[in-house]
């Protein structure tokens, strides 16, 4: 018999499962509305990055940006910025010997198109979940917690192993 408030492997895969289907709904819908606006053809990780940068309001290192992410391959970000500095959206600078990244103003631009949209589609049907005890706030910090669950388990399973 399990104990009230624990999860076994089957809450666990069910849980993994919905984390998997919501990201890539969430990819999806970054893709879709890619297509329609001011820089089109972006992917999830530049539109990532991209609002990454408007959003902080300071110019960031790649490391900064693959840390807040959580992304381990930085050729994947550093490609990406490659894209977005040859869009237009994202400028250059030398800070010391390293280089950061900003948004232009075309990438700001960008942020607002996307917010625009997402007061449109997103905001209605999620008024829906705060009609309850939808708590976004304790959310966020549950989806925090977990993913340095989950990194530490990555971490373990590595060290284990060897890789």
């Amino acid at each position: 018999m399990k104990k009230e408030g624990t999860i076994g492997p089957e809450q666990l895969s069910e849980l993994e499962l919905g984390l998997t289907v919501l990201w890539n709904s969430v990819r999806r819908w970054m893709n879709q509305r890619s297509k329609a606006s001011l820089i089109a053809g972006l992917s999830d990780l530049d539109t990532f990055l991209l609002h990454l940068l408007v959003y902080r309001e300071r110019p960031l290192r790649a490391t900064d940006l693959a840390f807040a992410l959580s992304i381990d391959d930085m050729h994947l970000v550093s490609y990406s910025l490659k894209k977005l500095v040859r869009l237009e959206a994202v400028k250059t600078a030398r800070l010391g010997k390293e280089m950061v990244y900003s948004a232009t103003e075309k990438g700001q631009q960008h942020y607002a198109e996307y917010l625009a949209d997402r007061k449109r589609y997103l905001e209605p049907a999620m008024r829906y979940f705060s009609a309850g005890e939808f708590d976004a706030e304790g959310l966020k910090d549950l989806f925090r917690a977990m993913s340095a669950v989950y990194e530490q388990a990555a971490r373990a399973a590595a060290s284990e192993k060897g890789s």
